[in-house]
């Protein structure tokens, strides 16, 4: 008899507590349908708005076609082979070295700032806008007579959410360092670069799995480096930001992947012969068996196709266009993706 009562004392208590009577506790579930709009925050001329912006910024499609009337569910684009890589590694071309790592800026944005702050290293300048982190200046133990700060530029990768972080070294006289000075176009010590990028690069190994984003730093570094357009009006192609002699080491690296093989390549007229082989799945040898079991569809190779893939160099981008054996425009899908392609496997 106890036990019942306490039993019904506890299901009337969760009754009272969860109901929407006139217990105390307001229901504020249709709240969002009373919002209004207010206008953006003003900032005086005086002050910085570098550090304002839109949290959940919206990006252009690039891929601005109409829509069809009539459309048929293509199949799957293959996943870049660089998708399941975790990798934070080194890069050197042309002179330069950087950091590359497959994590989109808003991840590695807050994880460098993390890393200076636990090592103590002041920064007296952040502009999330441009993607740069100033150091102050700082003595090192094996060095009694020059100070050295460093200048960090996280960027927009080649790759799909990648990221390219750089580092600036500038050395000055031990208690003669200007407030104020420009910075140099390469470190005054590459000794001191190569250190602090590779100090950096295994801290960020280190906690490659974190999972933190800055909202702040949707656009950080600026628009992303490759981008593939559809534009009605025109054939569609990939558009990078890149110089050519980058360009080409990129997208010939790209084309020994997902499918493609090159044939022959011609990097002075910017031209490359490959070969595109698609596996797709055999509705005919796939039985209902295989698929209720979670055996998948059996496939089968298509003979490969030649296709000409070319880079033009215009005056701040270049342009990479699919073209058929005969150099002639292909089908718009077709190029979109193999366009698509391309993209996915660069880096």
């Amino acid at each position: 008899m106890k036990l019942s009562l306490k039993l019904v004392t506890v299901v009337s208590l969760i009754v009272v507590m969860t109901g929407c009577g006139n217990n105390g506790i307001r229901d504020r579930r249709s709240d969002y349908l009373l919002s209004e709009e207010i206008p953006p925050l003003t900032v005086p001329e005086e002050k910085s708005s570098a550090a304002i912006g839109q949290l959940y910024d919206i990006p252009e499609i690039p891929d601005t076609a109409t829509a069809v009337t009539r459309f048929s569910l293509p199949r799957p684009q293959p996943l870049s082979e660089n998708l399941f890589e975790d990798t934070v590694k080194i890069m050197n071309f042309e002179g330069k070295r950087w950091i590359a790592i497959n994590k989109p800026p808003a991840e590695v944005w807050p994880r460098i700032r993390n890393i200076l702050s636990r090592s103590q290293v002041p920064t007296p300048r952040v502009d999330a806008t441009a993607g740069e982190i100033e150091t102050a200046w700082l003595q090192f133990r094996d060095d009694n007579v020059n100070s050295h700060r460093f200048r960090f530029t996280i960027r927009p990768g080649v790759g799909v959410n990648s990221t390219e972080v750089s580092i600036l070294e500038m050395a000055s006289a031990l208690g003669k360092e200007p407030e104020i000075s420009g910075w140099p176009d390469i470190s005054v010590s590459d000794e001191r670069e190569q250190e602090f990028i590779q100090i950096t690069t295994d801290a960020l190994a280190a906690d490659i799995n974190s999972g933190s984003v800055s909202l702040l730093a949707q656009n950080i570094g600026g628009d992303d480096r490759v981008q593939v357009v559809g534009d009605e009006e025109i054939a569609p192609y990939m558009m990078m930001k890149l110089g050519y002699e980058r360009a080409w080491s990129s997208v010939i690296n790209s084309l020994s992947k997902g499918g493609f093989s090159i044939v022959d390549q011609n990097r002075s007229a910017g031209k490359v012969m490959v070969e595109f082989k698609e596996i797709i799945p055999d509705e005919e040898e796939s039985t209902l068996v295989d698929l209720v079991l979670n055996f998948g569809h059996k496939t089968k190779e298509v003979l490969p196709v030649k296709y000409q893939v070319t880079l033009s160099q215009l005056e701040q981008t270049i342009e990479v266009r699919v073209l058929d054996n005969a150099e002639k425009t292909l089908d718009r899908a077709v190029a979109m993706k193999l366009l698509k392609v391309i993209r996915g496997n660069l880096s």
